[in-house]
């Protein structure tokens, strides 16, 4: 069984649970809100302002749902079926991620768009200049909910039951995240910094739990 099979059967799982939907609409208005409830920002834009919130909260949840699923798959004795067939065991946790982390990237790209509209309209500026800013705002979520992501994968093949792995999901894979904001909260901005600690940080996590997936479960 191939790498994009059990993609596209994870993805189906995803897409349809209640909780994706919830989350492709639930997401981009959470964002907003905690913009408007904040006290005052210091001039953050709102799309800028939302990127950051959407790859924390977007990647806590992405994270905490890898580990559940990883950690339901092998209490149900789901490994178990599939290993009787011809297929790499780590491509069963990389679809995963794949599948989770497309899915949480919609809802992303959703609220970070929500986020580039309204601070248009609400703060009157040219809507050329504020879609330039998507590539920016969308690639630093992005590599934020990738390091989370990776790291529930890693968490869930570790973790014994699934209150510890959301413990350590919020304590460890969530807070880990915040690396690629270094240059935003020292007053800089480098995107290629961001994406390459978020995609090397990101390969790594997958790697190791590859790793011992597949020596946990031979």
């Amino acid at each position: 069984m191939s790498l994009s099979i059990l993609f596209k059967d994870e993805l189906n799982g995803f897409y349809r649970s209640k909780v994706m939907l919830t989350l492709w609409v639930g997401l981009p208005v959470m964002a907003l809100l905690l913009y408007v409830l904040s006290p005052d920002l210091e001039g953050i834009s709102i799309s800028g302002f939302v990127a950051v919130m959407v790859g924390s909260i977007g990647g806590m949840l992405s994270s905490v749902m890898i580990v559940i699923s990883i950690l339901n798959d092998r209490e149900k004795g789901t490994y178990d079926l599939f290993f009787v067939r011809p297929l790499k065991r780590s491509n069963m946790v990389i679809a995963k991620f794949m599948a989770v982390y497309l899915c949480v990237a919609i809802a992303a790209f959703l609220a970070i768009l929500l986020g580039t509209v309204t601070d248009t309209v609400v703060n009157e500026t040219d809507i050329i200049t504020n879609l330039d800013m998507v590539a920016e705002t969308a690639l630093t979520a992005l590599s934020m909910m990738a390091i989370t992501c990776s790291a529930g994968v890693l968490i869930g093949v570790f973790s014994p039951s699934i209150l510890v792995g959301i413990l350590l999901v919020l304590y460890g894979g969530n807070q880990l995240s915040v690396v690629v904001l270094m240059p935003m909260l020292m007053e800089g901005s480098d995107l290629l910094f961001t994406v390459s600690v978020g995609t090397a940080i990101s390969i790594v996590m997958l790697a190791l739990a590859s790793f011992f997936f597949q020596r946990r479960t031979a």
